[in-house]
């Protein structure tokens, strides 16, 4: 009898918390992005019939974990982008809800522990022969080639922090190179810049389906010849840069029949199975000049704010952002 008692209890409670990073008064627009995240789920759990309850995770890592266990919520929506601001800690805030046995949303602690770090992530694409441009640690700048273009990343942030056109070098910017090599090998590598298209594909999980959403190319306008096409910081969040105002997405600029669209699918989905993705993520290619596509990133719980890509691919799916959250929290059930 007291078991079924709980269990109508938790069938009737409907009290979900949407768990994100604290932003702060002056937080860069990069940071300050989850609010409107926040601010979508609200909405589309409201619709859906739920009761969200938006939680910044703090600095007091214990009392917000016992804060939201005192308040039984049926489950945690997570958008947690970074811990103590440092986004190579996201996976932490997961990590405690899987700790004390609380539901939460999207991918698994171990898939964002290792999506979250670059090398890491490109070490597996390579053991799953899923292709990934050469890398290098900055110990290693004596190996590159000459006459080749490298792209010096960081490890572990997200949002295209730390990365512009200035990050784009050849070996022989002999002042570049000896300041890379001065670089952290934890925090900082070297990337071979693949010259060609750009392109990503969301994936959105559910109860046992994921479905690939329509590709889209990021279209580099104008852009004057040697400038390297990549979406950087501020083609991504400076709104008064020439690079935001000449970067913009495109569908359908590949015919879902061709050949290439259809490896993209596939890498995707390879992508997701061999990282145990769940929820939602995302995929970022570049094609070479033979159209051979590379994987340069797997963003697991991609950002979801009404004018990201991710949105926008959902809804040239015709889906909507409920639909979208529906879907996310059916792997839940």
């Amino acid at each position: 009898m007291q078991l079924l008692k709980e269990s109508t209890c938790r069938m009737e409670n409907k009290k979900v918390i949407i768990l994100h990073n604290a932003v702060a008064g002056n937080s860069n627009p990069d940071e300050a992005d989850v609010l409107h995240q926040v601010e979508l789920v609200s909405k589309a759990l409201t619709v859906l019939g739920y009761h969200p309850i938006a939680f910044p995770l703090q600095d007091d890592l214990i009392q917000d974990m016992k804060s939201i266990e005192k308040s039984e919520p049926l489950f945690v929506f997570n958008l947690v982008e970074a811990v103590f601001n440092k986004g190579e800690l996201l996976y932490m805030g997961p990590a405690l809800l899987n700790a004390l046995k609380i539901p939460y949303t999207g991918v698994p602690v171990e898939g964002l522990f290792l999506t979250t770090n670059k090398v890491l992530t490109k070490k597996i694409l390579e053991y799953n022969h899923i292709p990934t441009p050469g890398y290098f640690t900055t110990n290693e700048v004596h190996r590159l080639k000459s006459g080749t273009r490298y792209l010096l990343k960081p490890v572990s942030e997200d949002g295209s922090v730390g990365l512009d056109e200035d990050a784009v070098f050849t070996v022989e910017q002999t002042a570049i190179t000896c300041n890379i090599s001065r670089q952290p090998a934890s925090h900082y590598f070297i990337e071979e810049y693949i010259e060609g298209r750009e392109f990503n594909i969301s994936i959105l999980g559910g109860k046992g389906k994921r479905d690939a959403l329509p590709a889209a190319e990021m279209i580099f306008n104008d852009y004057p010849a040697g400038k390297p096409r990549i979406l950087g910081y501020k083609a991504k969040w400076d709104e008064s840069s020439a690079e935001f105002k000449n970067t913009t997405r495109a569908f359908n600029t590949l015919s879902q029949e061709s050949p290439l669209y259809r490896e993209l699918v596939q890498l995707t989905e390879a992508c997701w199975d061999c990282f145990n993705l769940k929820g939602f993520a995302r995929v970022d290619f570049r094609i070479d000049q033979n159209e051979q596509p590379y994987v340069i990133e797997i963003n697991g719980n991609p950002c979801i704010s009404p004018d990201s890509g991710f949105i926008a691919a959902a809804n040239q799916a015709g889906l909507s952002s409920a639909d979208v959250i529906a879907r996310i929290i059916e792997e839940l059930t």
